[in-house]
């Protein structure tokens, strides 16, 4: 397995709200934060941090059930930074994404997921996104009311329909899938899938190699404005893992 991570602030802002979460060889996530200058820097930190402390067991024990530890550890999560912007004036409104992978080994990586950052598979030259947007636009577009390129284009792309820490509960999806040999799993926030298609992502991952592809991901979403901040893990399936 080989694994790279990079997060830029991007062109326009002036604070980087997403948060990264790299543990190997099994657990890894992107935090999206919004509410607010440094507020959505608390949200998607603090997130991350409370979801790694509910994984404890996913990383050092046999767990029988992964969807319902990884269920329990988004709740607990989301409940974590909802209470924080209960208890705090300037916390107010604040939230954040959350995109988890977990691979146990056996050849299954599991998903968990809530709001717009993403979690994609790319694997015989084909890219799948295997998260689905909680957003106002996803929802359109799974309706048929809009195309692909208006659905890229939207004035209200970023309006989610979920995220952690907004209300106390939330309703978390799980997906899980087995690895092949040759496999990349990219995990992204929405400050790279809002500045490059679905083709332009496969097209750099069809033509480098690993971390070339990785450094180009970020450059190009910069070349292409840069509007939000920027974060990606890469993972390449080596072998059966």
């Amino acid at each position: 397995m080989k694994v790279i991570s990079k997060t830029h602030v991007g062109m326009v802002r002036n604070n980087n709200e997403d948060s990264l979460l790299v543990r190997e060889p099994y657990l890894f996530a992107v935090a999206d934060g919004m509410g607010g200058y440094s507020a959505g820097e608390v949200a998607s930190r603090e997130t991350l941090k409370a979801f790694e402390a509910a994984t404890y067991d996913l990383r050092h024990e046999k767990v029988s059930d992964p969807v319902e530890v990884l269920q329990g550890a988004f709740d607990k999560a989301n409940l974590h930074t909802y209470k924080m912007a209960q208890k705090n004036n300037a916390y107010n409104g604040m939230g954040t994404t959350l995109t988890a992978l977990y691979l146990p080994g056996d050849n299954t990586a599991y998903a968990a997921h809530v709001g717009d950052s993403r979690l994609y598979l790319y694997r015989n030259s084909i890219l799948s996104q295997i998260t689905k947007d909680h957003s106002y636009v996803a929802d359109l577009l799974a309706k048929g009311k809009i195309t692909d390129s208006e659905a890229f284009n939207h004035p209200k792309r970023n309006m989610l329909l979920q995220a952690l820490g907004v209300e106390e509960e939330i309703k978390t999806d799980i997906i899980h899938f087995a690895l092949e040999k040759g496999d990349i799993l990219l995990l992204c926030s929405d400050g790279l899938s809002d500045m490059l298609r679905d083709v332009e992502i496969a097209g750099i991952l069809e033509k480098m190699d690993f971390e070339e592809a990785a450094a180009n991901l970020l450059e190009q979403s910069l070349d292409n404005g840069g509007k939000d901040n920027i974060s990606l893990i890469m993972i390449y399936v080596e072998e059966d893992e």
